[in-house]
């Protein structure tokens, strides 16, 4: 696991010290590998790289030349079944000579080009320089695990980076996207390929980059199939016991590893998974963590416990005061853009305690949205019958209800008000555009109160550009489930665990994000995914006999944090220096941004969430200027 970055100027006209600056950008992503660096410079290239050694600790040193010198690489991730694949160039010719996965993804690219890209299972993003050809390759993973940005200043100089902040200082357009500002307003994340920045995009997820004297090229090389429905005349079990066989394949790929490994636990189903896969494999003196809080309608830490003795780990439950206010910064630092998931907070205490004692944790993400984990795909499922109410008492008497009455600070699956609220504006949004399946913090109407004059001139109202669109053909949530694929999945849980990880040297791996894992659900029918009201039912059904009652019986339950409560408290005071301060500056209405505030001290609103998403933005548009 690395941090890589480069920069390309062919003519030498745009006035940058190549070696200087990539060493600033290497050192900027310095976190991402803390135990080498290393330069590559030719003229009008550079490369620059960070290592955490996780395999072959002592060879595969980056960036990294092939035999004959004339291609170089840069790389970030794990090849998982790097192992397979050297057998296979060895039995082409190919000689090694280090004992990791690096030199293996170099010669699998000289030796197959592009084509490599079909036989890597893993989670990366890397960069070739052809020296003969003049031209940069890079590419990303199919899922999007790994980042990629880039931007091209003014067509003289290229760029690339794990992270945003290493391009600081350059010359490249860092004026702000309203675009992306109104994404990240709504749904609390930037869909890549934008960033906050015109000039810097995002690789896509299953996506390569070529870039040479010629221009630039983008194009996709991989996509999900669409559900089987021959499918369904299989039956449940012998689909059950081929997920729990891929999966545990997919598990034991990932316990290679020359450091020490362990497994994030919530006591949920997903990461109950693969600590139970892991047992299966005979994996010896398995290691979990956990964390907890003080607020019992957030806290899970019981439920890990319970499924830690069961499966006999040893385990270790961190019970630490988030201290959003302490972390703010920290975390506008390692995101690098506006980002308002504010389970953020404690993924990075997971992430920091569980670096205490071991370099690779295996995570449960991805099972929901490839099984259908989520509660809004079966709040979907329910507005079919909710469209039989009157339409009187849909568009009208409900939503008045549900505004009348006080939600609290409890997290939503203890507020019957909150759980209504998001029902009900989910088919409000559903009946206007039947695409705009995202939960939103600010609607188009909240916008148009929300920001100021500035931005109001140049907004146009953000639409949802997704990578796939809905037709007939397709179950509604399908659809959902399709799009998070594409977006939610990379763009914020991904990129939450990646930038928390990483800034503790920490490697995270996702066994449920296998390439043939999500295509093995994408290929499902919804019926074994959502049956009836039960979400993940084939799931469930395949490791019912691996695990204890509780997991399979729960209800989903989020990594939220009592947001609402802490603008009460510790956040309230940060809130106003930061945000109110600013006396009309930046990028919100101060009369609206105040009136959020007072209507949480006021108690009948819980507006933790947008809250946090204004107080981020500022706290990172402070940052940013002053870095």
């Amino acid at each position: 696991m690395c941090g890589i970055c480069g920069l390309i100027d062919f003519r030498d006209q745009s006035g940058v010290d190549l070696r200087e600056a990539v060493q600033n950008m290497t050192a900027r992503l310095a976190h991402r590998g803390p135990d080498a660096k290393g330069l590559w410079y030719d003229p009008g290239i550079a490369f620059g790289h960070r290592r955490l050694k996780v395999i072959d600790l002592v060879g595969s040193h980056q960036p990294m030349e092939d035999i004959t010198g004339r291609y170089v690489m840069v790389y970030n991730g794990e090849i998982y079944n790097y192992l397979e694949i050297r057998r296979e160039l060895e039995e082409a010719g190919i000689r090694f000579r280090s004992n990791g996965d690096t030199e293996v993804l170099l010669n699998a690219y000289v030796v197959f080009g592009e084509g490599c890209l079909n036989k890597l299972n893993g989670m990366y993003a890397f960069a070739v320089w052809d020296r003969e050809e003049n031209v940069l390759f890079a590419a990303r993973d199919r899922i999007g695990v790994k980042p990629f940005f880039y931007g091209n200043g003014g067509g003289e100089l290229f760029a690339f980076a794990s992270e945003i902040q290493a391009f600081r200082n350059l010359p490249l357009d860092f004026s702000i996207s309203y675009s992306a500002l109104e994404q990240y307003l709504r749904h609390g994340f930037i869909r890549s390929p934008a960033t906050i920045f015109k000039g810097i995009q995002e690789l896509r997820p299953a996506h390569f980059l070529r870039y040479g004297a010629k221009g630039l090229e983008v194009k996709r090389y991989w996509e999900p199939p669409l559900p089987d429905p021959t499918l369904q005349e299989r039956p449940v079990s012998e689909l059950a016991e081929e997920l729990r066989d891929l999966l545990r394949s997919s598990v034991r790929l990932r316990l290679r590893s020359d450091v020490p490994l362990g497994a994030f636990l919530s006591g949920g189903l997903d990461s109950s998974i693969i600590v139970a896969a892991m047992r299966d494999l005979e994996e010896t003196k398995i290691h979990t963590y956990a964390i907890g809080f003080e607020e019992s309608s957030f806290d899970e830490s019981a439920h890990a416990k319970s499924v830690a003795t069961y499966f006999g780990t040893t385990h270790s439950e961190s019970r630490v005061a988030m201290q959003a206010e302490d972390l703010l910064f920290d975390l506008v630092r390692h995101y690098g853009q506006p980002y308002g998931d504010s389970s953020a907070i404690p993924t990075w205490r997971l992430c920091q305690k569980t670096r205490e004692h071991v370099t690779v944790a295996l995570s449960g993400d991805g099972a929901d949205e490839l099984f259908c984990g989520y509660r809004r795909y079966v709040a979907r499922r329910l507005l079919r019958y909710y469209k039989y109410f009157p339409r009187f008492v849909r568009e009208k008497l409900i939503p008045a209800f549900t505004a009348i009455l006080p939600e609290g600070t409890a997290y939503y699956d203890r507020s019957f008000i909150k759980k209504l609220r998001l029902f009900v504006a989910l088919d409000q949004r559903i009946n206007k555009n039947i695409e705009d399946i995202y939960p939103a913090y600010f609607t188009e109407e909240d916008l148009n109160s929300l920001l100021n004059d500035s931005v109001q001139k140049e907004r146009q109202g953000e639409q949802n550009r997704f990578d796939v669109s809905f037709d007939n053909q397709m179950d509604e949530i399908e659809f959902m489930m399709r799009v998070d694929l594409f977006h939610y999945l990379p763009d914020d849980i991904l990129t939450k665990v990646d930038r928390a990880s990483m800034a503790h040297g920490l490697e995270v791996r996702s066994p449920f994000v296998d390439y043939r894992v999500v295509e093995f659900a994408c290929r499902l029918p919804l019926q074994f995914k959502l049956k009836g009201l039960t979400t993940k039912y084939l799931l469930r059904k395949a490791f019912s006999r691996d695990l204890p009652p509780s997991p399979i019986k729960r209800k989903k339950h989020g990594f939220a944090v009592p947001l609402g409560d802490w603008f009460q408290g510790p956040l309230r005071d940060i809130y106003y220096d930061l945000v109110l301060s600013r006396s009309g500056s930046g990028f919100i209405n101060m009369s609206e941004a105040e009136r959020l505030i007072q209507d949480q001290q006021n108690g009948h609103v819980d507006h933790g969430n947008r809250l946090w998403l204004i107080l981020f933005l500022y706290a990172w548009y402070q940052w940013w200027q002053q870095s």
